[in-house]
């Protein structure tokens, strides 16, 4: 029973890993999207020109393939909720965690409708980028959880609320939720089109704080400051963790969170002075989601660790 048990847990950790890359992948895929001006190549939905498959230009394919794509996402979804249904071993672990999967990408259908139907719309298209991290971090929750459950198959207890919120939790807590608004503020950045609003870095034309308050602008220094904001906050992060002994487990999530934070500095800049390449305003925001979901994990594994340390 014990061998059967493992087994399940292995094959759905490994599967929630895959899974969990190819929502990623769909992440990069938008910003590929929105970078090569596909966003309206279609300017109907769901289907493209009134045909499910219609005649392809560059654009297009890069509209309806996203399209595509995130319908196979929905498929796998489906696939993944009837297996944690049926095996009796999964099934109270993971499917709460399927099941909110499908309500956050019914939303993410929705998103997706009216990001054509209302012509980008800025405000609909940060909702469409946040549902999706929403969504992918889901989804990253279960992987956490399943690959607890192999490493221990008979432990009940994987996080609790008291483990996430306990008062030196909070610091972590901050640290994610700040790198989330970050996200949204990078999301403004784009969907209002200001990402050369500023052209060098670290002054935005010649100036700390511009004292022309243009909107996009502004939107790109509340970007910069943000970020400033965030790199500072990682390293507090990384002497916390020295401060508090963190594991090795978790220290290895804190130092991939420094290697991101001075990648993705780095993509900005080049973002500034190569003119939002494609590729690279596609990698900075993937390098983004990676940071945030970087400091989750340190604060997740060490709520996890926690949780362990009060059950024995």
């Amino acid at each position: 029973m014990i061998a059967s048990t493992y087994s399940h847990f292995r094959k759905f950790s490994l599967f929630l890993v895959i899974y969990s890359v190819l929502i990623f992948l769909n992440l990069l895929y938008g910003p590929l999207v929105r970078a090569t001006d596909s966003g309206l190549a279609c300017p109907d939905w769901p289907f493209c020109f009134g045909k499910i498959f219609p005649d392809f230009d560059f654009n297009i394919f890069m509209e309806v393939g996203h399209r595509y794509y995130s319908g196979f996402l929905g498929i796998v979804l489906i696939a993944g909720t009837i297996w944690t249904a049926i095996v009796p071993e999964l099934r109270k672990p993971f499917l709460g965690y399927f099941i909110l999967g499908i309500l956050l990408i019914a939303s993410q259908v929705t998103l997706g409708g009216l990001t054509v139907l209302l012509s980008l719309d800025p405000a609909t298209v940060n909702l469409h980028l946040l549902n999706a991290i929403l969504f992918l971090l889901c989804i990253v929750t279960a992987t956490f959880k399943a690959r607890n459950l192999t490493k221990f198959p008979n432990s009940n207890e994987f996080l609790t609320k008291e483990s996430l919120l306990q008062k030196d939790q909070i610091p972590l807590l901050i640290g994610v939720l700040l790198i989330f608004f970050q996200i949204i503020l990078g999301g403004r950045v784009s969907s209002n089109y200001a990402g050369l609003a500023c052209l060098e870095f670290p002054t935005c034309n010649g100036e700390w704080i511009p004292s022309v308050p243009e909107p996009k602008i502004q939107i790109q220094v509340q970007h910069r400051l943000g970020a400033y904001l965030v790199a500072f906050y990682v390293l507090l992060i990384n002497l916390y963790g020295i401060f508090k002994g963190f594991s090795e487990e978790t220290k290895k999530y804190v130092k991939t969170a420094i290697v991101l934070l001075i990648i993705q500095i780095g993509l900005g800049v080049v973002n500034v002075y190569m003119k939002l390449p494609k590729l690279v305003t596609a990698a900075h925001t993937g390098v983004a989601i990676l940071l945030f979901l970087s400091v989750y994990a340190v604060w997740v594994q060490r709520a996890s660790e926690l949780s362990k340390s009060k059950v024995s």
